[in-house]
């Protein structure tokens, strides 16, 4: 089926796009996943089949990055012969990444409007971050060395520089975080006529220190992670974003912040997919940026914003005046919250600060949210999962004309109250599930045992001491839980009936007799005749 990536005229995200060159005489950069028994012989064995060259090999995921050169071998025999292996799960073309710039704005420092939006100077009376909380920015690296921010870089104390991997992390001198696209530790933010610094921009909006004429970030005592995979170009590839994913998690990383994504299919975007689901079971939050094509993501395939793991914060734009700005993504089913992101003030490399709109510019301000309610439940003593950070955003969100899932945008005070004060809240406060599907609802807060109850038992059921749900029929239903003193609150709508299917359907039958042959042929050459026709507004990168 065909990678494609979507084509912006406001403010662009930074999209994925499938670039395997114009002619069969070049090589191209494949994924393989092997199975989990299967890795420590699969890999060796794969070096010894010889129709293509081993370029290295990631144990964490079971991933080896291969190279297949087009002009010797038959392509489709190579992918058959791997796919047909007893000991490899899937393999993708490891697509190139690339970075749009955003539209510049007015730099002056009294335009960080989206601060009082959110009420961050009442939310920092109770908590402004702490450094034992880090975020990972993981982008076209951060300015470390930019006055408002080189105070707020992680460090990581078990590493020095000295040329050797003193912690054994697989990464030398890693002190500051690390750079996937040039392979070395300097994560530094290079800018070019593409890259007006975004990944420096996105530390700034988390935690900016606001020293002197400077701009200061919604959790200005956190740590950042800088983690570079994306080239001063704007180029990048899936593996590197993969193994950045890794990185943070494998390092202390608390969140990840990801303001880049791809409008390709789930299967194409699976290794970092499954990088995520492995950060989600250390605990660690990942914000992901809805994209900016002004469009519902409820209808479309858009990675890794609609992965929908519990781990997951999906987030639209919003501007000044509570309004989508017409560029930013949405979606009732597959859209969490929305986030101030138009005309948004911050750091720049080179000790500078300018003003750029998107998507991304909305998912680092989530982040640095997420990071102070860590910090928070860490004073108090408060154990939370990965899940319940979301809940309380969308419980404690300012209701807006938004199509997301809870029709809301973030409020830092009312969030931190929340946490603070131990407000009853259910998990999830918002969501989509399919009719004859079931989810499982949790509470936080209050004082335990709870109780839980259906709005509309007719759409769903809830089962009152479990919180199991069992959607009957389509519709909105509010699930209210009760706690041990008599207090209850409900959540937001749970919507019953589920998204489009955002998969195109074959445009023809498959002549190989293999449709998972015909789909990996798809990718290459979207043109082929039994391949899912593009729709006008994207394009397909075709060799």
């Amino acid at each position: 089926m065909a990678i494609t990536f979507s084509v912006s005229r406001f403010h662009p995200w930074i999209s994925l796009g499938l670039l395997l060159g114009s002619s069969v005489g070049l090589s191209q950069e494949w994924i393989v996943k092997f199975r989990a028994p299967s890795y420590a012989k699969a890999v060796p064995a794969l070096k010894n089949m010889g129709d293509f060259s081993f370029k290295a090999t990631h144990p964490t995921g079971r991933l080896a990055l291969i190279d297949i050169d087009l002009s010797a071998v038959n392509k489709d025999s190579v992918i058959d012969r791997l796919l047909h292996r007893s000991d490899v799960e899937y393999m993708v073309p490891n697509i190139r990444v690339h970075a749009f710039e955003d539209f510049e704005g007015d730099t002056q420092r009294s335009k960080q409007w989206a601060l009082l939006k959110v009420q961050a100077e009442e939310a920092w009376k109770l908590q402004a971050g702490s450094r034992k909380v880090t975020v990972a920015v993981i982008d076209t690296g951060v300015d470390w060395k930019h006055g408002d921010l080189k105070d707020r870089i992680w460090n990581n104390g078990k590493e020095a520089l000295n040329g050797v991997d003193d912690d054994n992390n697989g990464y030398i001198d890693d002190i500051r975080g690390w750079n996937f696209f040039g392979k070395n530790n300097n994560p530094m933010d290079e800018t070019s006529d593409k890259n007006p610094g975004h990944g420096t921009h996105c530390a700034g909006i988390i935690g900016a220190e606001g020293q002197g004429s400077g701009t200061i970030g919604i959790a200005p005592n956190i740590s950042i992670m800088p983690i570079r995979f994306l080239g001063a170009d704007g180029s990048g590839d899936l593996y590197s974003a993969a193994l950045a994913i890794d990185y943070a998690t494998q390092n202390g990383a608390d969140v990840i912040s990801a303001s880049w994504g791809a409008a390709v299919e789930r299967s194409q975007m699976q290794p970092v997919l499954e990088a995520i689901e492995r950060a989600s079971t250390k605990g660690i939050v990942f914000v992901a940026a809805a994209a900016n094509d002004g469009k519902s993501n409820d209808t479309r395939e858009v990675y890794p914003a609609n992965a929908g793991f519990p781990n997951m914060i999906s987030v639209a734009a919003s501007d000044s005046q509570d309004q989508k700005p017409k560029w930013s993504n949405y979606g009732a089913a597959t859209v969490d919250l929305a986030s101030p992101g138009a005309d948004i003030l911050s750091t720049l490399p080179g000790n500078k600060f300018g003003s750029l709109s998107g998507t991304s510019m909305a998912t680092p301000l989530v982040a640095g949210m997420v990071a102070l309610l860590i910090s928070q439940a860490k004073v108090q003593g408060d154990t939370f999962h990965v899940e319940d950070y979301k809940a309380i955003l969308q419980a404690s969100g300012d209701v807006v004309q938004i199509e997301t899932a809870c029709n809301c945008r973030v409020n830092a005070f009312q969030a931190l109250s929340n946490v603070r004060h131990h407000k009853l809240t259910v998990v999830p406060n918002a969501g989509t599930v399919k009719e004859k599907a079931s989810m499982t609802f949790h509470a936080i807060g209050g004082k335990a045992p709870y109780q839980f109850a259906s709005s509309k038992p007719d759409v769903a059921t809830v089962d009152a001491s479990t919180g199991a749900l069992e959607a009957k029929g389509e519709g909105e239903v509010l699930v209210t839980v009760t706690d041990a003193n008599g207090d209850h609150v409900d959540s937001r709508a749970i919507h019953v009936g589920g998204s489009e299917d955002r998969t195109p359907p074959p445009s023809g039958d498959c002549p190989l007799g293999d449709a998972e042959i015909c789909a990996i042929m798809c990718m290459i050459q979207p043109t082929l005749p039994w391949c899912p026709k593009e729709k006008e507004d994207t394009l397909a990168f075709a060799f």
